[in-house]
């Protein structure tokens, strides 16, 4: 790399090629004052509080543009510089108000520290007055233009980092104000409320909601954690005063976020000091009476007596446990261990069977290892084109999904979306193909079909890094795009012109979510995806990979630290022998050779009596399992339901126990994201009355039952334990995760970690191609239920909804739930915007709101399904894929009639 040498203030600086000379300053501790500047943004020189004095130069120069180059000899505070920035403050300050006693940001406010420094108490200048009301029409934030400096940061903000675009500077001259186009409110603009701009503004022109009048800024302590939302895994602070949450800042160096924000992460908090909480342990002490408080002894010798009667009188096989994708990697090691060592069995699983068991052995067949294969920065950074399918990226994955916006807009980069709906990231899309729910396979099989016709394909990586093509390219042949295209309902055309698009821009990035894997062909559609990425090349180098993107926070940890039927951690087989022993010495015990249950056949089996005693950590299967009518009597049927949580949710209130445990913010640990990083969950706040830590609450009960190996000091020693037994997380220890984490594959501690897996070989050796036929949906639309329902999520909610709706900016931007019906479905059903709807199936039926949209394509309804009051999952069908069992939540017939 290019050096430069130049003199600031006298002093000889190394600069590095397109540094700027704000830049080399700040680098050598050399303070230059800055208002519109912004380390996140491009600079733009337009405060001129940062301008400098440059030998040979008629006029003072802007630090922030100017670029540092040899030779270079710069003042940063002569004179002349000095009386210019004076001058430069006393116009802001001119038409600011001087409130800054009661002002919101005291103590924070980048302008007044530098009137502060510059010892200006009051401008010399007659500005523009203006009283502006307070815009206090979005539930996050305040919007108050008296004090804003068009500094522009939040306009920037808005195009940088989140990419929509949904603010500029309106109206001329000292009139001159940040709105939306036509002057109007956010909610009818772009803005996902990422807030962003919030974090950017140097004054109190933008200011949360939460935690007005709380606390100032030298009040607070910051607290670096990972966020419970999504699998993205952004980092960011929490502000805290005397034991409470007041605010969310962001932590710039955060490697899977840069110190970027969604809704969620920013504004979605407040949850965790709800009135709502658990606090108490709650007991019913007759069947069929109500929950009553009780203390911990009563509610734990209650548990562990009863396990171990049900134990005792029906065998092991009886009991199965419920792990969860929101708890740390070292909460589900030690309830997979519970299970396991105490109880006897592996009938332990979680919510990943209802998201992304397909994922895990779809890629571990074709690859060997069952996990995304890139990161996000070099996704974001390197790849030429996007393949999004089945992935709703900007609202599931919104993070994400800003950094593809800006791929797009910033340097070119293509985008192929595949999706049955209109959805945000299309209008970035230089193509999108609505195929029919159910299609997928027969859409990548056509084109695939046009690259190997038309001899577009990687030859030498197939014929180098593969095997099995033979048999794949015969069945691929099968599928011209004119048979994909009258399967998917799509021209094929567009099918053509996807095949050219990806054969000609290389690196490429796969993106899929749920709308490919929850399907009853989830697994074989997962085949497809691995297909057609290894048909083009794009496995083992920067910007390419087949990447799932994880719904949750931690689905990818629980995984990961064994909280599957068939695999302990490190995805090491109950049925091997070596991996079965290496444990039982580790846990002292003797193990069970039987693959367990899935959750989907937990449910079933405790219809029929099977399944006596479930005992479930942090999830709410009522709402988020399918046909929840039948999952609700299967739940009745049990002998004896634990659930241990931080509300009670609808599964909850059906137990015989629930134990109050603690949330995110109150507890240490880790999470893995979605792209295999794993990192820290730190304490912020104290757990609201009795609650307690989800590994101490399981290590109690198995105390109880005469198993002492589940006690444990801190989460430390049981990342230790995780360590010495998953090769894959060995070097992954409390000393070395610091606060940029660490990625598995990482076998010893002085092992880096693995950006991208896949690297010159694949984990098997060769990548597996393998031949998948399309099969229709197991279930179709008919003359009675005439319409598809396909479900998903939405920007401002979470699973289900036990913190979003006790969120409040979030329960007021999205309150209640919505059925998207297609214009000519609804003049046809005389269904107006608006109305209520009942949508009934073969299982239930729900009643909502219908939101008349040409997103969706006629005949196809879309269902969000957050909502208990409209639960969608009473719709639909508990068909499972044969080998990852997973259920096919994507498609289901149904009718709709106007209420």
């Amino acid at each position: 790399m290019t050096t430069a040498t130049l003199t600031i203030n006298g002093q000889k600086i190394q600069a590095r090629e397109g540094q700027t000379i704000l830049e080399v300053a700040t680098a050598a501790g050399i303070k230059i004052p800055t208002l519109c500047h912004h380390p996140a943004l491009a600079p733009i020189g337009a405060c001129r509080l940062c301008l400098v004095e440059v030998a040979q130069q008629r006029t003072l120069q802007p630090a922030c543009t100017f670029p540092a180059t040899h030779g270079l000899e710069v003042k940063t505070h002569s004179p002349q510089v000095e009386e210019a920035r004076r001058f430069v403050l006393e116009l802001l300050l001119s038409d600011h108000p001087l409130d800054c006693m009661t002002c919101e940001r005291t103590g924070s406010c980048e302008l007044q520290d530098l009137a502060y420094r510059y010892g200006i108490k009051q401008s010399r200048f007659p500005g523009a007055q203006h009283h502006y009301p307070l815009d206090t029409s979005n539930p996050f934030f305040i919007r108050d233009y008296n004090k804003c400096v068009l500094c522009r940061r939040c306009v920037r903000a808005c195009q940088e980092i989140n990419g929509v675009e949904a603010i500029g500077v309106i109206w001329r001259g000292w009139e001159s104000k940040i709105g939306t186009a036509f002057d109007g409110t956010l909610q009818d603009s772009p803005c996902e409320f990422c807030g962003m701009c919030v974090e950017l503004c140097p004054t109190a022109a933008l200011h949360p909601l939460l935690g007005q009048g709380q606390g100032r800024a030298w009040e607070m302590t910051q607290v670096a954690t990972t966020c419970p939302y999504c699998g993205v895994g952004c980092q960011f602070y929490l502000k805290v005063k005397e034991g409470r949450i007041l605010g969310v800042a962001s932590k710039w160096d955060a490697p899977a976020n840069h110190g970027w924000t969604c809704v969620k992460g920013r504004f979605g908090w407040d949850f965790v000091h709800h009135p709502d909480r658990l606090t108490r342990p709650l007991i019913r002490r007759h069947k069929g009476g109500e929950l009553e408080e009780a203390d911990w002894d009563e509610a734990l010798d209650l548990v562990a007596t009863r396990l171990r009667e049900i134990k005792d009188r029906y065998g092991p096989s009886a009991f199965a446990a419920l792990s969860s994708a929101k708890c740390t990697n070292e909460e589900n090691y030690v309830m997979q261990k519970f299970a396991r060592a105490v109880m006897g069995t592996n009938n332990v699983d979680h919510c990943a069977r209802l998201c992304h068991s397909v994922t895990v052995t779809g890629l571990a067949t074709a690859f060997g290892s069952g996990a995304m294969t890139n990161s996000f920065d070099d996704i974001a950074q390197q790849a030429q084109i996007y393949f999004i399918i089945g992935s709703n990226t900007t609202e599931n994955h919104p993070v994400l999904g800003m950094r593809l916006r800006q791929a797009v807009k910033q340097r070119g980069a293509k985008i192929i979306l595949c999706d049955p709906r209109s959805i945000p990231i299309a209008d970035y899309a230089t193509l999108h193909i609505r195929q029919k729910p159910g299609t997928d396979i027969a859409l990548l099989n056509g084109i695939m079909h046009v690259l190997i016709t038309e001899d577009l394909y990687d030859k030498q990586f197939v014929a180098e890094r593969t095997e099995g093509f033979a048999e794949f390219k015969a069945k691929i042949l099968e599928y011209p795009p004119e048979r994909a295209a009258a399967i998917c309902g799509v021209p094929a055309e567009q099918i053509v012109e996807a095949a050219h698009l990806l054969a000609t821009h290389k690196p490429g990035a796969m993106l899929y979510a749920m709308g490919i894997t929850q399907h009853n062909t989830g697994h074989r559609n997962v085949l497809s995806c691995a297909n057609l990425q290894m048909l083009l090349g794009n496995i083992g180098l920067p910007g390419g990979g087949v990447n799932p993107l994880r719904g949750q926070n931690n689905v990818q940890g629980a995984c990961d630290v064994g909280g599957l039927p068939n695999v302990y951690t490190g995805y090491q087989a109950v049925t091997l022998e070596a991996s079965r022993k290496k444990f039982e010495e580790a846990w002292g015990v003797p193990l069970s050779s039987q693959v367990g249950l899935t959750v989907t056949e937990m449910f079933s089996r405790a219809e029929t009596g099977e399944i006596r005693a479930l005992y479930i950590m942090g999830e709410n299967p009522l709402l988020s399992d399918p046909d929840a009518n039948h999952t609700e009597q299967c739940l009745r049927s049990l002998e004896f339901l634990v659930v241990q949580d931080i509300f009670l949710t609808e599964t909850a209130a059906l137990a015989d126990v629930v134990l109050p445990t603690q949330s995110w913010a109150e507890k240490l640990g880790t999470f893995t994201n979605t792209e295999r990083r794993v990192q820290f969950v730190r304490p912020a706040v104290p757990s609201p009355g009795e609650a307690r830590p989800d590994w101490w609450i399981i290590g109690q009960i198995a105390r109880r039952m005469g198993y002492d190996g589940l006690t444990y000091p801190s989460p430390r020693e049981i990342m230790d334990e995780i360590n010495r037994l998953t090769p894959s997380y060995a070097g992954i220890t409390y000393d070395r995760i610091g606060d940029q984490g660490l990625q598995w594959p990482c076998p010893n501690p002085d092992h880096p970690g693995t950006p991208i897996l896949h690297v010159g070989k694949f984990s098997r050796g060769l990548g597996l191609f393998s031949a998948v036929d399309w099969q229709p949906p197991a279930e179709e639309p008919d003359e009675t239920y005439p319409f598809i329902l396909t479900t998903g999520r939405v920007l401002y909610h979470y699973h289900t909804t036990s913190m979003t709706r006790r969120s409040a900016g979030l329960t007021a931007i999205y309150p209640a739930p919505l059925v998207e019906i297609n214009p000519d479905d609804a003049a046809r059903l005389g269904i107006a915007d608006g109305q209520r709807v009942r949508l009934s199936s073969r299982r239930g039926s729900v009643e909502a709101e219908a939101l008349v949209s040409p997103r969706t394509d006629p005949g196809v309804v879309f269902m969000a399904w957050h909502f208990a009051e409209a639960a969608a999952n009473k719709l639909t069908i508990a068909a499972l894929d044969p080998v990852g069992k997973i259920p096919q939540f994507k498609v289901c017939a149904i009718k709709v009639e106007a209420l």
